[in-house]
């Protein structure tokens, strides 16, 4: 995680979507760092009170940001996608599964505006193989969402 956050000094923000938060959030208090985190439900105990649920702006995107366990997202990405556009937000940040996943819902022509659902798969207990983490750019209104392999900072 360290090196992540070396790498990518310049973040904004540093997010951590559950299973293993209250080691992170530690971890970026003692670097300085801005971060939010939410409650997976593999942490069980901790000193930091952390929320299952955090709704967060970034620029002109409003992002819901949970673990996913509560929405049942290793089976369907449904509840996820009704809980974020009862929120009216503009993105889906989950965690839960262990495997990277990104997906652009478009809009169906109605009020509903699309919505980006996004997994950044994992660091520490990948279930792909895959140690990875996601990196989102935001500019000049765009967006744009990467699953960064950690393999890939040796390079």
């Amino acid at each position: 995680m360290r090196r992540v956050m070396a790498v990518h000094c310049d973040a904004d923000c540093f997010i951590h979507l559950g299973d293993g938060a209250p080691g992170f959030m530690s971890l970026c208090e003692g670097e300085g760092l801005f971060a939010l985190a939410v409650k997976g439900n593999c942490d069980f105990y901790s000193q930091y009170e952390l929320p299952s649920e955090i709704i967060h702006k970034f620029e002109d995107y409003r992002f819901f940001i949970t673990h996913g366990n509560r929405y049942g997202v290793s089976f369907s990405k449904q509840s996820l996608e009704e809980a974020a556009r009862l929120n009216r937000c503009d993105v889906a940040l989950f965690g839960h599964t262990h495997v990277a996943y990104s997906e652009y819902i478009t809009a169906d022509g109605t009020s509903k505006k699309g919505l980006y659902l996004f997994n950044p798969g994992s660091l520490c207990i990948p279930r792909d193989g895959a140690c990875s983490y996601g990196v989102i750019i935001i500019r000049s209104g765009q967006i744009l969402f990467n699953s960064a392999l950690l393999d890939d900072l040796n390079k």
